[in-house]
């Protein structure tokens, strides 16, 4: 078929001296991709313009949905296609509004006629492109599905009556299809989000407002904040970064988090609804700003500030996310920071978290020096834990080379470094 080659070559069917079904003929054009149709402009070769016929429209080559129905008459829209014929050049009430119209359909001009179907001018959101619109004007095919020839006014009730193969063929060689040029204007789809979509194989969208895809259809990884939404020339709809705290690079969006208001947006309002994904460097929540199990951040931090800092690891076990403070201790240690073990237990409680229990029902009393000792549990021999530079079976003393007890620790000086002040007996002796 040479209908769109730009010669004076055209396409023609064969007449109805060949039969009727040849009133019912199918052309379907492939744009190879989806595009923004904005009007089809057909011109008859050497015969009237169709009758009765139908535009469609498909995203996929399957399934395909009616742009307009032309018949031969306003009474032919409604007893063939059941729609309220539209009187004069077309008009459109919707954005999404099918017509009928005759206006095509006239048997003048008998040659070279054009029809022109504008799927963009002339509807409500013509000037500031509405997804309706936007919708109902993409396509990759486009079907013209042609349905009876126009024929003369003389012809028309023997041509009704009569198979056409009964007919004079002197009138019936007359009547075919002719298209000697299609003409589709339109632009890339790329969703209000580009202003250029250069030939690199094909037509591709360079996408702005951090949008991504072929068609600038979805938002780039990171930019979940809030759904993806089709450019306007009154409003952008930019991709909004989600807020993670830079501690992670993707998210996805959430219609029921934005309902209540769970995610933050960069600007520190709960707008959007953002939930970013694999949090790094041991955080979690909605936006990477808490801090995982086993892990906590100091109180000092301020609270503004809490998000972006660090977070330690627990000391045993799980622990408060402020104070660091153990909720859980492990083998069978105790305390605020799990460096005792529990009551009846004994054993090494800091280095190696293992505690264990004594063999008899009645504990110890271990009297451990409160002062000097770790704790008040002792191992099996009864030996306290002491603190440093303190010793003795309960705690009650300072450790060899240390001094000045006290009932405060042994934080003096050690012995060895100390300057020797010896009585009188003493420095005899030495002598």
């Amino acid at each position: 078929m040479n209908a769109i080659d730009g010669t004076n070559q055209w396409w023609q069917s064969p007449s109805i001296k060949n039969g009727r079904q040849f009133h019912w003929i199918t052309i379907t054009l492939d744009l190879n991709q989806i595009f923004q149709v904005a009007y089809i402009i057909i011109k008859a070769a050497n015969s009237p313009r169709p009758g009765n016929w139908i535009l469609e429209r498909s995203l996929d080559g399957v399934t395909f949905d009616p742009w307009q129905y032309y018949a031969i008459s306003d009474s032919e829209c409604l007893h063939r296609y059941n729609i309220t014929p539209r009187f004069g050049p077309p008009t459109y009430r919707s954005d999404t509004e099918v017509i009928c119209t005759s206006y095509y359909s006239r048997l003048n001009p008998l040659e070279h006629g054009e029809i022109h179907t504008s799927l963009i001018n002339g509807r409500p959101g013509a000037d500031d492109l509405t997804p309706d619109l936007l919708n109902f004007t993409s396509a990759r095919y486009i079907r013209v599905r042609l349905q009876r020839i126009r024929t003369l006014n003389a012809d028309l009730m023997t041509l009704s009556v009569h198979d056409p193969r009964d007919v004079d063929p002197i009138v019936t060689r007359r009547y075919y299809y002719s298209i000697k040029d299609i003409s589709v204007g339109g632009m890339c789809i790329c969703y209000g989000h580009a202003q250029s979509c250069p030939l690199d194989p094909k037509l591709k969208c360079v996408c702005e407002h951090n949008t991504c895809g072929e068609n600038c259809n979805e938002c780039c990884p990171g930019y979940h904040q809030l759904p993806w939404q089709p450019g306007t020339l009154s409003e952008g709809n930019t991709c909004e970064k989600c807020n993670c705290h830079n501690k992670a690079s993707d998210c996805f969006y959430n219609q029921t988090v934005s309902d209540l208001g769970l995610s933050l947006n960069r600007h520190g309002v709960r707008r959007g609804g953002g939930v970013c994904i694999d949090c790094q460097q041991n955080t979690t929540g909605t936006n990477c700003e808490s801090c995982r199990d086993g892990y906590y951040r100091p109180a000092e931090v301020p609270a503004v500030l809490r998000p972006l800092g660090r977070c330690f690891q627990c000391e045993a076990g799980y622990c408060d996310a402020v104070t660091g403070e153990c909720l859980r201790c492990l083998g069978n240690t105790a305390g605020k920071h799990c460096e005792a073990c529990r009551p009846g237990y004994y054993g090494d409680a800091v280095i190696t978290k293992d505690c264990k229990g004594w063999a008899g029902l009645v504990l110890p009393d271990c009297g451990c020096d409160v002062n000097g000792s770790v704790s008040e549990s002792c191992d099996q021999d009864g030996r306290c834990h002491c603190t440093e530079g303190v010793a003795g079976d309960k705690c009650d003393r300072c450790s060899r080379g240390y001094y000045g007890y006290h009932s405060r620790n042994c934080t003096g000086e050690s012995m060895l470094s100390m300057p020797l002040r010896l009585g009188r007996n003493q420095r005899d002796v030495l002598q």
